[in-house]
């Protein structure tokens, strides 16, 4: 078996092989880079309607990560075909391995979010080599299909509070439901007009539920809970109070 047919075999790119590889060397660290090239009789599917579709429209060469192999960090180079569905018109083809527009595969996208389970962003890039950036979006992607967005039906306590972000220079606000120890809601910012919109997201209904907002001594936090939550009491943490009057 030729080594080519062996790693694609390992790797697992359904629908391509692997066309040629080769070994560099990369400010100390060593890369495998293997070139991919589409499997004439491999069926392709529109990643719009998942319909097999035969004509190609165009192809572009991308760079993608993949897990590393022993010692070597991955790099593929994919030629990313779009494919001519008579139902959608130009669209990428669907790949179980890789997803649209992505530049790292799945299994490698999976991993680092293990990973960041674990620990920050910022070590988990470091591990992978991969930009903060990049992690920072997988994260995001794998908390969304993970959690979904919060059930805010039943909520009767909140609790509002600031934290410092970018070394202190801006802030944010985060909701929480005290009873049943959730995050509700992350918004930038701390004035009136930036946290509205999670009590237009809680909506009237709901906010008439509410009977205790827990906050600092922040009036733009008074004065929107006051505006939406008829029916709240505003009690301000021990720790202000005493910080401002003890």
């Amino acid at each position: 078996m030729a080594d080519e047919d062996c790693i694609a075999q390992l790797g697992g790119w359904v629908g391509y092989r692997v066309d040629d590889w080769r070994q560099e060397q990369r400010a100390g660290q060593s890369w495998a880079v293997l070139e991919l090239t589409p499997d004439e009789g491999a069926q392709r599917r529109c990643s719009g309607c998942d319909q097999p579709v035969t004509g190609i429209h165009d192809s572009t060469l991308r760079r993608i990560r993949d897990l590393p192999l022993f010692e070597h960090a991955v790099e593929l180079l994919v030629p990313r075909l779009r494919l001519a569905c008579p139902r959608c018109g130009p669209r990428l083809e669907r790949l179980d391995w890789l997803d649209p527009h992505a530049r790292v595969t799945r299994r490698l996208a999976e991993s680092v979010a293990r990973l960041c389970a674990g620990t920050s962003v910022r070590h988990a890039a470091r591990w992978f080599g991969l930009d903060w950036k990049t992690v920072k979006a997988i994260d995001f992607r794998h908390l969304d299909r993970t959690l979904g967005p919060p059930d805010l039906d039943g909520v009767r306590l909140l609790a509002m509070d600031e934290f410092a972000i970018q070394r202190g220079h801006r802030y944010a606000t985060v909701v929480v439901d005290p009873e049943r120890k959730r995050v509700l809601w992350i918004g930038r910012g701390r004035s009136r007009a930036e946290i509205r919109p999670f009590f237009e997201q809680l909506g009237p209904a709901r906010c008439a539920q509410i009977r205790a907002v827990a906050m600092d001594m922040n009036t733009a936090y008074d004065l929107e809970v006051q505006a939406h939550c008829p029916n709240a009491e505003v009690v301000y943490d021990l720790f202000h109070v005493v910080a401002k009057y003890g």
